[in-house]
Formats: C-alpha cells, sequence, structure tokens
C-alpha cells in the first residue's frame, strides 16, 4: 500500500495485463520483420505495376499549355492530364503567358476565352502569329455566345475547338487524347 492508500498491485496486475495482451497481439506475427517486409515489398510491388502500366499507356512527352485565370482550374486540369502521361504547363496570367512562350514547344493549349487584360481570341491571334503548328482548344462556359463573338471579330482564326465547362476529367482526358492523336496523324 503507498501513501494515498492504494496498493501497487493493482498497478502492477494492470500492466501485467497489458503486456499479457501485446504478447498475444504479437505472436499473431504483426511485429514479425518478416511479415512488415512481405507487406512493404507487395505494396512496392503494385506500385511499379501501377507506375508501369500508366508508363505504357502515357502519351510519351506530349506537352499541354493550360492557360486560364482561375487558378484551381488550372491546377485541376494539370493535376488531371499529368496523371494520364501528359507534361503540363500552367499560366493564370495570359500576358506571362504570351511573354513567356515556346514556339514549336507545345502539342496543345487549352485556352480559357473570359480572362482580364488578354483574352483567349487575343492570346490565341498572338500566339497563331509565333507559332502556325500548334493546336488550340478553347474552354468556355459559353460555346455558342464565344463562337458568334470570335466570328464575328476574330474571323482570322478559323475553325476552333470548344470544351464546355464544367468538364468532367475522363471528359477532358478523351478529348485531349482525341486531339492529340489526330494532330499526330497528321503530321
Amino acid at each position: 500500500m503507498n501513501d494515498s492508500g492504494i496498493t501497487t498491485l493493482g498497478s502492477y496486475h494492470h500492466r501485467y495485463c497489458s503486456y499479457d495482451k501485446f504478447k498475444r497481439l504479437s505472436s499473431l506475427g504483426s511485429h514479425d520483420p518478416k511479415y512488415y517486409d512481405q507487406i512493404i515489398t507487395k505494396v512496392n510491388m503494385q506500385a511499379r505495376k501501377h507506375q508501369q502500366e500508366r508508363d505504357e499507356t502515357a502519351v510519351s512527352g506530349k506537352r499541354i499549355l493550360i492557360i486560364d485565370d482561375e487558378f484551381d482550374i488550372c491546377m485541376a486540369y494539370q493535376m488531371v492530364l499529368e496523371d494520364v502521361g501528359y507534361q503540363s504547363s500552367t499560366y493564370t496570367d495570359p500576358v506571362q503567358a504570351l511573354q513567356e512562350f515556346k514556339p514549336f514547344y507545345y502539342d496543345l493549349i487549352l485556352l480559357d476565352i473570359k480572362m482580364p487584360v488578354l483574352n483567349g481570341f487575343e492570346l490565341c491571334k498572338k500566339i497563331i502569329e509565333l507559332d502556325r503548328t500548334v493546336h488550340i482548344v478553347f474552354i468556355t462556359a459559353s460555346e455558342e455566345y464565344y463562337g458568334k463573338f470570335r466570328s464575328q471579330h476574330f474571323p482570322e482564326l478559323g475553325r476552333i475547338n470548344y470544351i464546355q465547362k464544367p468538364v468532367s476529367n475522363d471528359e477532358l482526358v478523351q478529348i485531349v487524347d482525341m486531339i492529340v492523336a489526330n494532330s499526330a496523324s497528321i503530321e
């Protein structure tokens, strides 16, 4: 018995029971180093297999430029496209995107229309002056309105493809795959 009048035997018994329970659990193999090695090996093998599958289906080295004044949209599109093997760069500032544009570098540009300072049509016109080979797809929530606007104010742009916002991840990948495959077969 200690100064508080409580027997230490109960504390000892509790510790002993906890230790006994620990021993029983550890005897199930969960603390065996070989058990952990097997789990880690399985996880690593699954990760490697998944990466190999992605590499085999990846669109080797195709570069996508994403220009949208909404940061969240840029990041979402970038993550989705990089997850399936595309290399992508993003800009939320159309002026900066134009200043840093690399002619004959990108395979596809996903371009928002409604942006501050330099709208998508103006930016598209300037990009085409620098690189006539790049494929540009507009991303907009108002395809019909902007289609009419483009034909009236930017007829020199010709026929441009549109992706209607909001677009699902799967749909985005399908559209990009189709455009990149078609452009590769044309070249």
